[in-house]
């Protein structure tokens, strides 16, 4: 990857040209500016406030990062639009000229520039009005939120799931020059340097304020628990699972009350959300809704048949609520609607990057039926209308495991899990009928041919 940011002036260029509807694709007042900035507390306050505006990308959390993810599982399908580089994401069969994976890829590096340059300047910086914890805060989100944007590209690039692998990413941690070569490092050393900096991030932000819009240390754990999981480390996945659970910051809502954390803002069940208002709006209601009259050709990600059949075996289930196959265009089915993203108006809709309810869905994973995890299932089970699980309903390891899966498809579906799941537990084939090399996307090949192919591409594409 020739600086994997190299081609970030020409891109923003060509989407300012492509994409000029997108608000979040051209230079923002809040965005990193130049180094100039970086002299005094205003400017490195500026400097955080455009690191959270870069993550809040239409191709990044704006939108089209968890639902890409999704779209490549059986969560949704394509929309009716003719689109042939959407189709191919639906169809499971990406390729690496793909450009929506393209554009994902360098927002995401985008965001991981901004951290470097705000890295790389927050301890030389002396202003009266910027006092030893602010500093100590500043970098504790910045370092949370480059291991974040690390960990998503593993997830989306990487092969996450084999620990072994040399198809790890290019790792960016410092400010690059327009001729550095940043190659893939292994799986392990990219969980290594992504758990250094949430490490880092733990100590920085420790006692500190909480507030769900803002990476605090709750989100450090809960991120902790999350990439130990997918690292395979079990124990400490469910040690940090269960510190956030513990806590009592955060508490799961009520079967009658849980659809409020998508027609609200902030609830009790929200760790870190990114937020977005009626000036600076989010792609989710305009590619999952529009409005309840529209055709199915106006939305890009319908919910897939197989979601519709799934919550029809569980009649019970409050969260089947939040898709609606009935109320839509009734001439073409199915046309599934997420209920997740509505606000036809203000189109102000959130980014759920981390709730409470998937610490629930971690601890039991990681602590298996044999230490106690369906205790944590039936938790989320009863918070949202179902019965609890017996020792008698689940008799193996392999069908505790089914059950955690499915959990994690009722409860996060359309917030950009699913894909993951399969991929990490090598469920591709045996879900989606596509080979297990589609678990992973391919490395844009704009990327490789800017290294002169000197960056490894992901095998079978």
């Amino acid at each position: 990857m020739k600086k994997v940011l190299n081609n970030i002036l020409a891109i923003c260029l060509a989407s300012i040209l492509l994409f000029s509807c997108q608000k979040l694709d051209v230079s923002s007042p809040n965005d990193v500016p130049t180094d100039q900035v970086f002299k005094n507390a205003d400017g490195l306050r500026s400097a955080l406030t455009g690191l959270y505006n870069n993550l809040q990308q239409r191709d990044y959390y704006g939108a089209y990062y968890p639902l890409m993810a999704d779209l490549n599982s059986d969560v949704c399908t394509a929309g009716g639009y003719d689109i042939p580089a959407l189709n191919e994401v639906g169809a499971h069969a990406i390729t690496s000229s793909n450009l929506y994976a393209e554009k994902m890829y360098l927002a995401m590096y985008k965001c991981i520039a901004n951290a470097n340059e705000i890295v790389g300047v927050v301890d030389g910086i002396t202003d009266a009005n910027l006092s030893a914890d602010e500093k100590k805060s500043i970098k504790g989100q910045v370092l949370a939120i480059r291991a974040m944007v690390h960990f998503d590209v593993l997830r989306m690039f990487g092969y996450h799931w084999d620990n072994a692998s040399p198809y790890g990413i290019p790792l960016v941690t410092t400010v690059q020059k327009a001729t550095d070569i940043v190659l893939r490092s292994t799986v392990a050393a990219s969980y290594a340097v992504i758990i250094k900096d949430l490490t880092d991030a733990n100590t920085l932000l420790a006692g500190g304020g909480i507030e769900a819009k803002y990476a605090n240390q709750q989100l450090v754990k809960a991120l902790l628990a999350r990439v130990y999981l997918y690292q395979k480390d079990y124990v400490k996945a469910a040690l940090f699972a269960t510190e956030v659970i513990n806590d009592g910051t955060y508490s799961l809502l009520g079967a009658n009350a849980f659809t409020t954390i998508y027609s609200g803002r902030l609830s009790s069940e929200s760790i870190f959300e990114l937020s977005f208002d009626a000036q600076n709006q989010s792609s989710f209601n305009g590619t999952t809704y529009v409005r309840p009259d529209a055709l199915r050709t106006e939305v890009f990600f319908l919910a897939s048949q197989q979601l519709n059949t799934f919550f029809e075996l569980r009649p019970t289930d409050k969260r089947a609520e939040l898709v609606d196959f009935v109320n839509n265009d009734a001439g073409i089915q199915p046309d599934g609607r997420t209920q997740k993203y509505r606000g036809e108006v203000t189109k102000d809709n959130p980014a759920y990057i981390m709730r409470i309810a998937e610490m629930y869905l971690i601890a039991a994973e990681a602590k298996k039926l044999s230490g106690g995890g369906l205790e944590y299932i039936n938790m989320l089970r009863e918070n949202r209308g179902m019965d609890a699980l017996t020792d008698a309903d689940v008799a193996d390891e392999d069908t505790f495991l089914q059950v955690v899966l499915d959990e994690r498809l009722s409860e996060l579906n359309f917030e950009g899990h699913r894909f993951f799941d399969l991929a990490r537990f090598q469920k591709i084939k045996d879900v989606l009928g596509v080979d297990n090399t589609n678990s992973v996307f391919p490395i844009p090949q704009r990327e490789i041919l800017a290294t002169n192919k000197k960056l490894s591409q992901n095998p079978g594409f």
